[in-house]
């Protein structure tokens, strides 16, 4: 199988620490990486979740070119859900999976449209670094410096999330945190499959902090997708 993972805002292939290590050896693991992090550090942030969406679509189809047509299931953590949804409009996919991810009519009645002023932001950082790996605190402090002004150029990216129109034809699973305050909705408005729910230990930062347990529910849930393609 093809697993196809996208970060939660702010971050990008460390969310996913030991994942490929963890996961069944004939399963290929990738993680998508917007532009201004990690290997494009520097390059300018981007700015428009649609054209976003095209781009790492384009670069899905490219790579899958070259492999021999197993299934492919995308994960979205947060913010990487609604991405990984918006790549799903624009590739054949056989599952999709969002983490601490409401669906997109949730989210739309929540949103009041403020943002998250430089502490609240930095607090977010420290939580999500602080899930990956426990560290020194000066360590910290310097990564919060660094990440923090990827995670406000991914709120700015989300106000330009636009919800699609249609939906998807594949089954959706819903991962949530039962420590997380989000409330805990199927997506079955976004599919005319079936939509699961499923609540795992931990915050809304539960991929980080329990990956063993996510993979574990993803085998289970994944094995009939696994078995044969689409």
């Amino acid at each position: 199988m093809d697993l196809v993972a996208f970060p939660c805002a702010g971050s990008g292939s460390a969310g996913y620490r030991g994942w490929r290590e963890a996961l069944p050896a004939d399963w290929r693991f990738a993680v998508t990486c917007p532009p201004g992090r990690e290997t494009s550090y520097g390059q300018p942030f981007a700015t428009d979740m649609t054209h976003l969406a095209d781009d790492m679509a384009a670069e899905l189809c490219a790579r899958r070119a070259d492999g021999a047509g197993a299934p492919l299931v995308l994960f979205g953590h947060s913010m990487g859900g609604l991405l990984a949804q918006l790549v799903a409009q624009r590739i054949p996919v056989d599952a999709l999976v969002v983490a601490a991810c409401p669906p997109p009519a949730a989210r739309a009645s929540l949103d009041d449209g403020s943002r998250p002023d430089h502490d609240e932001l930095r607090r977010e950082v420290a939580g999500m670094l602080s899930a990956v790996s426990p560290m020194d605190p000066g360590l910290l402090a310097e990564l919060v410096d660094l990440t923090t002004p990827i995670l406000a150029a991914d709120v700015e990216l989300l106000a330009t999330y636009k919800a699609p129109a249609s939906r998807l034809s594949c089954d959706i699973w819903a991962l949530y945190g039962d420590d997380d305050s989000l409330a805990r909705l199927p997506w079955a408005a976004e599919t005319t499959a079936t939509a699961h729910l499923r609540v795992l230990p931990g915050s809304h930062f539960f991929v980080q902090e329990s990956p063993a347990a996510v993979i574990a529910e993803l085998r289970r849930c994944l094995a009939p997708v696994a078995g044969g393609a689409a």
